[in-house]
This record gives structure tokens, C-alpha cells and sequence, in this order.
């Protein structure tokens, strides 16, 4: 299948709500990492659009949509046209509130876990299912994964330091579990961001600023894959990007490991019918799987229904699909010397009907 394939970054914060960066520098900083796009996500407040930054800054298209709520059941909404109100104790009505405006979006963070060595144990999980109007799960968030993996602040600034991917290495297992379960009753694309704040710190003298803006554009992107190429026309390239959000058009990577650009994933049937990521195929006896990683130090792993179908060290692969599922591709990054392999490349599900 041809596509054309644009890499960004989601989930940030300017200084229109708690984040230390301008719009503007924010979109430099997106420039100097080498992305396409960025998804402007301040809390309930669409500001950033209003003052007239939504738009192409540089080679860099930023795009606008908010994280509602406040105190927990936190959504991320794009392609919304006004404020969505927040209602931490019904996450129901702000689902149903972007929809009512032609939008889209998905729990943020919504396995976090509490820890008391960071703002006080103060931390924002998702605890209402109810409603299944959501298209995705953010199943890979840097910040929240930093904000409860170290009990003494000293230790997590040792390790900032030392090795400042290292609590983000693995998603929450049960998160991963969730999106799986979830994908079976319904088609639900995965999502990775940061959380980025670019958090200023004073230690005395010291001035330093904890992950910036251009460190965390480097690490969790999607990767999206257009039907053409991205136009300068801000209403048809938003539209382009937003509609393959919507569907699942994309897959998730940790670019910190390595570039990701060229995954490929798609099933092909009897019938000649080829399909990407987000869609949906009849299943026939010769469907097959076809998946391709940009590197040869890869562990391809098959998920189908939440369980693991196959796994192997290769770089390319052709998987005979004998029934029906929901199926999505995990490929780890297998270590030189030491260490385990590391989760790099999250595939969205291709889901195969009978």
C-alpha cells in the first residue's frame, strides 16, 4: 500500500495553561527534533487557537485541541470548535460533549498510579467506563510513567541525570491489557505522548529545566500514514491529520531507541483486498499479515485478542491468519550486549471479521 507517512508528537502543554513554553517555541523546539506535526493540548482552554497559532510554524503544523478535567478522568479531545466544560465526576458528558461538536478523543494517562514523593500523591487515572464514545487509549505517557516511578526525589533527579529514559522504558502492563481488552469490542486506537511541560526547577543558584521541549519530541510519536502528502493549506492538512487520528491510521514509537519511520503493517486477503492499520477485512482461508521493521535488531511480536500468536527475531514477516480477531504488532528493540529488549513500536489493530 502506498502512504505517505508524517511523524508527531501529542500531548503538550504551552504557557496558555501549566506549561513553561510558547507556542512558538514549542514549534521550534518540534523543528529542531525533526517532527511534522504537534498536538497543542492545554488544560480546558482552547487559547492557543484563539490568539491565531494554529497553523504551520515553519515546516512544523500545529495543531490545537485541550485535555479536559481537572482533578482526574483526564480526555483529550481534538478537532472541537469551543471549551469543552470539565466534569470529573461524569467523564460521560465531556465524551458526549466532543462528540456533540464533531470531535474526537481519548483517556489520558488512565492507568496512572499515586506517589507520594510527587505533588503530594496527586495523580489523575481514569475510573469510568461506561461510555464508549472514545477512540483511543493513551497507552504510553512519559511524564506519568516519571511521576510514579521514583519513592525520593533524589533518586528520580540521579537517574534524570544518569539515564532520563529509564522509568519510561516499559507502558503499564495494564495498560497495554486494557487497550486489549477494550480493542475486542470495539475499534480502539492506542496513543503515546509526553505530558510535556518543560518544568522549570530551582536547586539554590541552579536554574535547570526538567525535560524540555525538544528531549520529549524525541522520544514517544505517532506516525501517521496519509493517503497523500501534506498540503501548506491549513483546513486540508487538518483535516488529513485528524481524519487518520480518528481511524487508527497510524502506529506509536519510541524514536528515542531508534527512527521508526518505514514500520509497515497490513493484511492482504484471497480476494486481493489489502488494508492498513485501523481498518477492518473479511477473512478468507489465505489472509495474511505482512509486517516489515525499519531495523534488523527487532523482535516482532503478534498479538491477536490481547495473547501473544507469534514472536521471532527477524526483521520481516508473512503471518497466516487462520481465524478471525483483532490483531496488532509489538516490536521490541533488541539490545547489543546488555539488557533486556525494549518495547519500541506499537502497531494500532487491524481487525479481521469473519
Amino acid at each position: 500500500m502506498d502512504h505517505f507517512e508524517y511523524t508527531g508528537h501529542l500531548h503538550i502543554h504551552s504557557t496558555f495553561s501549566d506549561g513553561e513554553g510558547s507556542v512558538p517555541q514549542i514549534a521550534a523546539a518540534a523543528q529542531e527534533a525533526g517532527l511534522d506535526f504537534i498536538g497543542v493540548t492545554d488544560h480546558n482552554t482552547l487559547a492557543a487557537r484563539e490568539a491565531g497559532l494554529e497553523g504551520w510554524h515553519g515546516d512544523v503544523l500545529v495543531l490545537v485541541g485541550t485535555e479536559v478535567n481537572i482533578n482526574k478522568n483526564h480526555y483529550i479531545a481534538f478537532d472541537v470548535s469551543a471549551p469543552i466544560p470539565p466534569d470529573d465526576e461524569n467523564p460521560c458528558s465531556v465524551i458526549a460533549a466532543v462528540r456533540e461538536q464533531g470531535g474526537f478523543g481519548y483517556p489520558a494517562h488512565p492507568v496512572e498510579k499515586s506517589n507520594p514523593a510527587f505533588m503530594g500523591g496527586r495523580h489523575f487515572p481514569w475510573d469510568c467506563w461506561d461510555e464508549n464514545g472514545y477512540s483511543g487509549l493513551e497507552i504510553w505517557n512519559f511524564g506519568s510513567l516519571w511521576r510514579s516511578a521514583y519513592s525520593c526525589r533524589w533518586r528520580a533527579l540521579f537517574w534524570y541525570y544518569l539515564d532520563p529514559y529509564r522509568a519510561a522504558r516499559f507502558p503499564e502492563a495494564d495498560g497495554l491489557a486494557l487497550w486489549d481488552r477494550l480493542s475486542r469490542e470495539q475499534p480502539v486506537s492506542a496513543f503515546v505522548g509526553s505530558d510535556a511541560h518543560a518544568f522549570k526547577l530551582r536547586l539554590g543558584p541552579l536554574r535547570i529545566v526538567l525535560f524540555p521541549y525538544r528531549f520529549l519530541f524525541r522520544t514517544f510519536n505517532v506516525h501517521l500514514l496519509l493517503p497523500a502528502p501534506l498540503p501548506r493549506d491549513l483546513p486540508a492538512a487538518r483535516a488529513q491529520i485528524l481524519g487518520a487520528m480518528r481511524k487508527g491510521r497510524f502506529f506509536c514509537s519510541s524514536d528515542y531507541l531508534h527512527p521508526a519511520h518505514g514500520f509497515h503493517f497490513t493484511a492482504i486477503n484471497e480476494e486481493g483486498i489489502e488494508v492498513g492499520m485501523g481498518s477492518k477485512i473479511t477473512h478468507t482461508p489465505g489472509t495474511v499479515l505482512r509486517v516489515v521493521s525499519p531495523s534488523p535488531r527487532s523482535v516482532i511480536r503478534i498479538i491477536k485478542n490481547g495473547r501473544l500468536a507469534y514472536q521471532g527475531r527477524q526483521r520481516a514477516l508473512a503471518f497466516k491468519v487462520l481465524r478471525p480477531g483483532t490483531f496488532r504488532v509489538e516490536v521490541q528493540r533488541r539490545r547489543s550486549i546488555f539488557g533486556p529488549d525494549l518495547p519500541w513500536i506499537y502497531s494500532n489493530p487491524i481487525y479481521v471479521t469473519p
